[in-house]
């Protein structure tokens, strides 16, 4: 996975907030043949486990570095000669983009991971699952950083516009980078030698350039979007229209939540529509492939895709509902659950620790269900034809229009506010709500503390002075971000409707 994101390539099949590529020429190769493929030690075969996938997810990435990655002091002297567009430093950076940072390694953010090329000894930062994978709860007994879990304050797209920003720019000069770099490399005692210094500046400097006009308007439209969002079906596009294909942009993005991966051992397809269909390995794959890996790595690093599928397909994560449970409630509110949400949701039978989860994955068409269509109707007949007409993914991954969406499994359910597969519910308590009753702008704190009451995140009426910093205003009339449909709670008695909540606490 990279650094510069964008593409989330197959996050629409995979859900992932991967970035994009700049794909690095290598210092060692001549300028008229394709890059040097970088294998850093850490990605060598070291069997296939999903042990070893976890590390893939949470800590190393997909590698690759030269194609999915940046020269370490060349990212650092961006960050700091931009800070209009990155912030100035790592902590200011994190803060514009809602990137996590852990108190115990505050040099890079979370999902950030540094790997030495071996070609060069020169560190290249790339990016693994966590960087969009991963959210801080903030709870009574304190913050908790919980693997997995969909982010809600990330914000890849305007990550990735900084990028286009820069790059279009007068000031982007290689000459001032390679200074540059070099003083970040001395500050912090990095492998920077001087004879690749210029090549690894000028092919940074050229690949975001090409990138940046390849993507035209669209990164800036989709940099608007709410934190905690991506755009994965135009993001997929403009990566095939990168390699020639003529996917036309949306009038309405696609916008979809980050999801927690909680529920993957229980799906066949990785996405919020199931879009992608085929081979698990290959879906777990398929992202870095979109954003910038080339194919080459993944024939002689197999491993790490079928490591990551296995570690997806055997996640589990002990996340204990952090306050008091009235049992008697929540036993009759599992039998509601079973007679009126199971069809759709599974069940979840008591088994110890953990329930038994029984699920069957299912598309419920947009008309039913009568949540926004614009994520469902983003997947046009030119996406399909172009997804489908990829080398890659023939005999192992089909794209295909769904119509609807994939209901969630719902282990750890309370702690993943919002909900919908938009985030157009800021709490479980407000989606019981009767349609016509919902907020429809809203204002969301993401500084407050985990709403556990509710079942979410904390949210007011919209006032006057908000920060943009602390959260964001929720606009459910905009195109898109409809907060309309599912009804099935809502239409329960309302005692019934408590009872649910309260068994979705055990969960």
């Amino acid at each position: 996975m990279n650094v510069l994101p964008g593409l989330l390539g197959a996050a629409a099949l995979l859900a992932a907030c991967a970035p994009a590529p700049v794909a690095t020429q290598s210092p060692t190769a001549p300028v008229d043949r394709a890059p040097t493929v970088s294998d850093p030690d850490e990605y060598h075969d070291r069997g296939i486990s999903a042990a070893l996938g976890e590390e893939y997810f949470s800590r190393l990435g997909g590698g690759d570095p030269y194609a999915t990655g940046m020269a370490y002091p060349v990212w650092l002297a961006l960050v700091e000669r931009f800070p209009a567009e990155l912030g100035g430093d790592v902590a200011h950076l994190a803060e514009r983009f809602g990137f996590l940072v852990d108190p115990a390694r505050p040099d890079l953010p979370v999902g950030f991971h540094l790997t030495t090329d071996p070609n060069t000894r020169v560190p290249f930062v790339v990016a693994n699952c966590q960087m969009c994978h991963a959210e801080r709860l903030r709870l009574v007994d304190g913050d908790k950083i919980v693997s997995g879990l969909g982010s809600v304050h990330v914000r890849v797209h305007a990550y990735d516009e900084a990028f286009v920003k820069i790059a279009r720019g007068a000031s982007l000069s290689s000459d001032q980078l390679v200074v540059d770099a070099t003083r970040a490399a001395r500050q912090r005692d990095l492998t920077w030698p001087d004879g690749v210094r210029m090549p690894i500046v000028r092919a940074t400097v050229s690949a975001l350039r090409e990138r940046a006009e390849a993507r035209g308007v669209e990164a800036g439209r989709l940099a608007a979007g709410l934190p905690g969002r991506v755009a994965t079906i135009e993001s997929f596009a403009l990566a095939l229209n990168a390699h020639g294909a003529h996917v036309p942009p949306t009038t309405t993005p696609g916008w979809a939540k980050v999801p927690d991966v909680r529920g993957f051992p229980w799906r066949d397809t990785l996405s919020w529509d199931g879009v992608g269909t085929g081979s698990p390995v290959a879906l777990a794959a398929e992202a870095d492939f979109a954003f910038g890996a080339r194919p080459e790595w993944f024939e002689t690093h197999r491993h790490i895709a079928t490591s990551l599928y296995l570690y997806l397909k055997h996640f589990d994560r002990k996340l204990p509902f952090p306050g008091a449970v009235d049992a008697a409630l929540a036993e009759r509110g599992r039998s509601v659950f079973d007679a009126t949400c199971s069809k759709c949701h599974g069940v979840y039978a008591p088994d110890g620790p953990q329930p038994r989860v029984r699920y069957r994955e299912r598309v419920v068409p947009v008309a039913f269900v009568g949540t926004d269509p614009a994520r469902s109707e983003a997947v046009t007949p030119a996406f399909v034809a172009a997804a489908n007409s990829v080398p890659l993914g023939h005999g192992s991954t089909t794209v295909a229009p769904t119509g609807g969406y994939v209901p969630p499994v719902l282990l750890d359910v309370w702690a993943r506010g919002t909900y919908g597969h938009v985030g157009q519910w800021p709490s479980i308590e407000v989606m019981a709500m009767r349609p016509e009753q919902r907020p429809r702008r809203f204002w969301v704190d993401l500084e407050a503390p985990y709403d556990v009451a509710h079942l979410g995140l904390h949210w007011t009426e919209p006032r006057v002075g908000d920060s943009s910093s602390h959260g964001y205003v929720y606009d459910g009339t905009a195109p898109g971000y409809s907060v309309d449909g599912h009804r099935f709670l809502s239409d329960l008695p309302a005692d019934d409707r408590r009872a649910v909540l309260e068994y979705l606490k055990t969960l």
